[in-house]
């Protein structure tokens, strides 16, 4: 486009002024004799001009194009084309026009090269200026890192005995919440997720997700996701290799009894804080993490009974008032949103009630008031309706959408 538009301001540059210099020296001169030898003529200065001022492929264009004007006039004169060659006086001032324009042209071109030259070494100046700057920032970051990890050494090893008592409980719902502070206290995590694995290891489910702009899905499919699969199948934490944005920055199975049953992911992280050290405390906390997890689960399985009603997953109301509660926590100290549901039931046994829900989702009953709840977390409030008529397009006569007088 730019050479292009180099081209046209050439062409009108030159008509221009080879139509200026012929008007003028016909009105002044009348086409005399003396147009035609002029010792410096107008048409030898104007193609220099023009040749400094675009290079020598231009400039002999130029010279051709002030040929053809001498030659028009020579032959408006009246004189015969036949005999221009013969006579030097005239045809000398064909050879001055290319031989100027070819001189100066070449000139303008080695200029030319000389200042693409000039800038490709300044730019590659700064661009080395700049690598050269990040990497010392770099370092003195790494360096004022691992000062302060080695003077606060008693800290660190205090802080990590903290860590693990934090996450020393036997409620898996309070193990996660906790869980999701120690990411984003000691890791400085901006995105992080959980999700559960089914069982048959096809699919992932969106537990918690916490930070903005993520761009995981709710629902994989594993198939899809080929990291996710080898974790899965090596039961070792990954990291981000390349610029791939879509592959989080670290994740990492969480196990139950050798089985695998989420992954952790930690989404994005602060340029400021990715290190080495940051990696092999990931690793750790994750190991932590699958052993409170594994932990609470085996209490959870232990007092089963008197968590669910019989033979449902259907949880009595003091246990699902506690998971409410978790939920709560989680969306005043992470801003976590879900959404809870609220049903009139119409059947004496809960058996007959079908939980169109996912496995991170949890239904609660109220004997009192004949009332069942279901909670979805990480899920947003637009998505109640859609919801709602899941359920009850599941229960068609069990249960109908309760509504508070």
């Amino acid at each position: 486009m730019e050479r292009r538009r180099k081209n046209t301001i050439f062409f009108l540059e030159n008509i221009f002024y080879f139509t200026l210099i012929v008007a003028l020296f016909r009105n002044i001169l009348g086409y005399q004799e003396q147009f035609l030898e002029l010792n410096i003529h107008p048409l030898l200065i104007l193609t220099g001009i023009m040749a400094y001022r675009y290079g020598v492929h231009l400039g002999v264009l130029s010279a051709t194009m002030a040929t053809m004007v001498y030659m028009y006039v020579y032959s408006n004169l009246g004189h015969d084309l036949v005999v221009f060659f013969y006579d030097f006086k005239y045809y000398k001032f064909l050879l001055m026009f290319y031989i100027l324009s070819f001189i100066l042209g070449r000139i303008k071109d080695n200029q030319n090269e000389k200042t693409k030259d000039l800038n490709q070494e300044i730019s590659l100046i700064h661009k080395n200026y700049k690598s050269l700057y990040d990497n010392n920032t770099k370092l003195v970051y790494l360096n004022n890192r691992m000062k302060g990890q080695i003077i606060k050494s008693e800290e660190s090893i205090i802080a990590l005995h903290g860590i693990a008592n934090t996450l020393d409980i036997l409620d898996i719902e309070e193990v996660l919440t906790n869980l999701i502070g120690v990411f984003k206290t000691y890791i400085n995590a901006e995105v992080l997720s959980l999700y559960d694995v089914d069982h048959s290891k096809n699919y992932m489910r969106l537990k918690v997700a916490v930070g903005e702009n993520r761009k995981l899905p709710s629902s994989i499919e594993i198939s899809k996701y080929p990291n996710f699969e080898k974790v899965i199948k090596e039961k070792k934490y990954g990291k981000r290799d390349g610029e791939d944005l879509d592959v989080p920055v670290f994740y990492a199975p969480i196990l139950n009894n050798g089985e695998v049953i989420g992954i952790l992911n930690i989404e994005r992280l602060s340029y400021e804080t990715y290190t080495t050290y940051t990696e092999k405390l990931f690793e750790i906390l994750v190991s932590w993490t699958s052993k409170s997890i594994s932990n609470a689960i085996s209490y959870s399985e232990k007092i089963k009974d008197e968590i669910y009603y019989e033979k449902t997953l259907i949880m009595r109301e003091k246990f699902f008032k506690k998971r409410v509660d978790e939920e709560e926590k989680r969306g005043d100290m992470f801003e976590l949103s879900y959404v809870l549901i609220k049903f009139k039931v119409l059947v004496e046994d809960l058996k007959e009630i079908e939980l169109n829900i996912r496995s991170v989702d949890k239904a609660g009953y109220s004997e009192d008031k004949k009332l069942l709840y279901i909670i979805f977390p990480a899920t947003q409030l637009k998505n109640i309706e859609l919801l709602k008529s899941k359920m009850l397009e599941k229960n068609l006569g069990i249960l109908e959408e309760y509504h508070e007088d």
